[in-house]
């Protein structure tokens, strides 16, 4: 077979920025790590590559987007000689080998309200050009297919979908484990669990608006759990906390190590992931890894990603999201078959499949070479 040499920006490692972060790092350590004939792997990062990667990884300098895009990761590509390169959402205008290019969603084009105005700016500009002149696209899910075919006009066979899931890591875990795992979190017996970056997106302030109801008609003893960074406009979902008058109930946690983060979904009766909008919803398979009852919403992928092992609702409607929050509480029974389902669904994901499915586009853009 003859050798192919695939150069993946890593630039999202260390950043926290939890789903490219998460893709990333999934799909490197699939590829770099497990033998395949033929295959060369180089990861490009500014820092934030573990320190086993060091076989296989190569640091740039970690300049600004504004010199990194145009200038050093062209520049490491034809260093390394690279017969494909992998990007999210944004390539180099030039580069001196064929490219492939990962875009998750265009959720800036749907719900612009969403985004700082500068950011909006920038993706609307660099994304669809990015996605009009790459090599072969990738993307996550039918739904993000079919929306960035509608919206940009790009041939469906050029764009191929390869669909995440949970890591080893998210597993069930014994009471012992995610007592100390937990520890520094003042955690109720019984909680509510929702993760995501704090933003508009999310739908926080709608689960808040529900979690309050049920709190003051004493319908549920939870405490309402909420993981993640502060996203735009992250401040006033605290504030909503606050005029809620919940702060004795609701805890944001902020980013958690993944160590954490898979004890929080085992400690949460009920899992919730009421997102407006998601190009695929990790956190669904995550939960369900973990055998925790998953409540998500019934638009773009995350019906794709849930399959029927999930309570779906309307993400717009209050009252829909009450009901099956309530309906969770009180039926340990539909929990527990939720559970069940939970866990095979998530059985059918693989990062292994994946990366196969990823390798089999960096071969076909790669015999494209000018």
């Amino acid at each position: 077979m003859t050798d192919l040499h695939a150069v993946i920006d890593a630039h999202h490692l260390g950043h926290q920025q939890t789903g490219n972060e998460t893709y990333v790092r999934n799909l490197v350590e699939q590829l770099a790590t497990r033998p395949r004939p033929g295959l060369r792997v180089t990861a490009l990062h500014t820092g934030g590559a573990p320190a086993a990667w060091v076989d296989f990884s190569r640091r740039i300098w970690p300049h600004q987007a504004l010199v990194r895009i145009p200038v050093s990761l062209p520049w490491a590509l034809w260093r390394l000689r690279a017969d494909v390169a992998h990007f999210n959402y944004i390539k180099p205008p030039l580069c001196p080998c064929p490219t492939v290019l990962t875009v998750h969603d265009i959720s800036y084009e749907i719900f612009p309200e969403y985004f700082h105005p500068l950011a909006l700016r920038r993706m609307r500009l660099l994304i669809p050009q990015s996605a009009r002149t790459a090599t072969e696209l990738i993307t996550v899910s039918e739904a993000s297919k079919t929306e960035m075919v509608q919206r940009y006009g790009l041939d469906p066979r050029r764009i191929t979908v390869t669909m995440e899931a949970a890591s080893a890591a998210f597993r069930v875990l014994s009471q012992e484990k995610i007592q100390e795992a937990t520890a520094r979190f003042a955690l109720r017996s019984r909680c509510l669990l929702a993760v995501g970056n704090l933003q508009p997106r999310k739908n926080i302030v709608r689960l808040l608006e529900c979690f309050a109801r049920l709190r003051r008609t004493d319908r549920i003893p939870h405490q309402l759990v909420l993981v993640g960074q502060k996203g735009w406009k992250g401040e006033s979902i605290t504030a909503h906390i606050d005029r809620l008058g919940l702060a004795a109930d609701v805890l944001v946690t902020g980013f958690v190590s993944e160590e954490e983060l898979v004890a929080l979904y085992n400690h949460a009766e009920v899992f919730i992931y009421p997102s407006v909008y998601e190009g695929f919803g990790l956190p669904i398979l995550e939960a369900m890894a973990c055998g925790t009852p998953v409540i998500t919403s019934a638009t773009t992928s995350m019906p794709e990603v849930a399959g029927e092992a999930a309570l779906l609702v309307d993400p717009l409607s209050e009252d829909a999201i009450q009901a099956a929050i309530q309906r969770l509480c009180e039926d340990g029974e539909v929990r527990q078959q939720l559970s069940r389902s939970g866990l095979a669904r998530a059985a059918e994901f693989s990062w292994t499949k994946m990366a196969e499915e990823t390798l089999a586009v960096y071969r076909r853009a790669a015999g494209r070479r000018p």
